[in-house]
């Protein structure tokens, strides 16, 4: 059941700047509306298209750019894909990140058959609370505790999605547990936390792990203590026994906006145009699945 009007939602999505003016039980709505949605949602999401020529636009990491969020609706109602999937990382480091959150969960709710978003390393209070957003919203609305409701959220996204069963969508990488896939199938996202418990390492690693060519099996990662690196040959093994053609994934940024790893298997987008500055510019991308291929595109501002 909507808490809030449709009415009110468009209202967001075709005018931004409105959210800086909204007062938190507007928002307190919104959040919970979409509780309500991703709590029934699987944490590997499996979609199957029989229609060759469906499409599915998969977005990378947007933190905070207002703009290039903008322009990917404008593409997405254009071409009007059969479903959205975003990779995580809505918010952060950018100018304009709750106004993202809030088009995205506005879009989830006016949409939820279309628009999925799933989990980022982004998505947890810590790196929240070391990379800005956190204290965007008290900035906002000045109460520490009202920010729970934003982590309500986060706890009840999906982990991955599968694409006619040989696309695989994550945010960050493979982890070392090559079953992972088989503990989330069927998993709903209100027991997020107790299948973390239980897969810890795994759900963890999906959200951080980095490729990196000419490495063989996995490595330790700069990130941090348990985030890994992962070569081709234990790659190959990950997709060989999950039956996998493609993954698709985000994390990572790179200047010319997208980059293939692993005999083109694996294609690692990022969605937020000169994410590090004009100094150090960088293309936006998304990805298109279409016919079980995968199919990059750059992002014309």
């Amino acid at each position: 059941m909507n808490l809030i009007e449709n009415s009110v939602l468009y209202d967001l999505i075709n005018q931004p700047q409105k959210i800086s003016s909204l007062k938190f039980d507007v928002i307190s709505n919104i959040l919970k509306t979409v509780k309500n949605i991703l709590e029934q949602e699987n944490l590997l999401l499996e979609f199957s298209f029989k229609e060759i020529n469906e499409e599915v636009y998969v977005i990378g990491d947007i933190h905070g750019n207002l703009a290039t969020l903008k322009r990917i609706i404008e593409i997405i109602n254009h071409n009007n894909p059969k479903i959205v999937i975003f990779l995580g990382d809505i918010v952060d480091r950018g100018p304009k990140q709750f106004e993202c959150l809030l088009i995205v969960l506005a879009l989830k709710i006016l949409y939820p058959l279309k628009y999925y978003l799933l989990r980022g390393n982004h998505e947890t209070l810590e790196i929240n609370k070391y990379y800005g957003f956190f204290q965007d919203f008290i900035s906002r609305f000045d109460d520490h505790s009202k920010f729970s409701e934003i982590l309500s959220i986060y706890n009840v996204l999906p982990i991955c999605a599968l694409i006619n069963r040989e696309v695989l969508c994550l945010h960050g990488g493979i982890p070392e547990d090559n079953d992972i896939l088989k503990k989330l199938q069927g998993q709903k996202c209100k027991n997020f936390r107790e299948i973390y418990n239980s897969n810890e390492q795994g759900i963890y690693q999906i959200m951080w792990n980095d490729p990196k060519s000419g490495l063989e099996g996995f490595s330790d990662n700069f990130r941090g203590p348990g985030i890994k690196f992962f070569g081709d040959d234990v790659f190959e093994n990950f997709m060989r026994y999950n039956n996998l053609k493609y993954l698709i994934r985000a994390h990572e940024c790179f200047p010319e906006g997208y980059r293939w790893f692993f005999n083109n298997r694996l294609l690692s987008i990022f969605s937020s145009a000169n994410y590090l500055g004009s100094y150090t510019p960088n293309s936006a991308s998304y990805a298109i699945i279409r016919n079980k291929e995968v199919v990059p595109k750059l992002l014309r501002l």
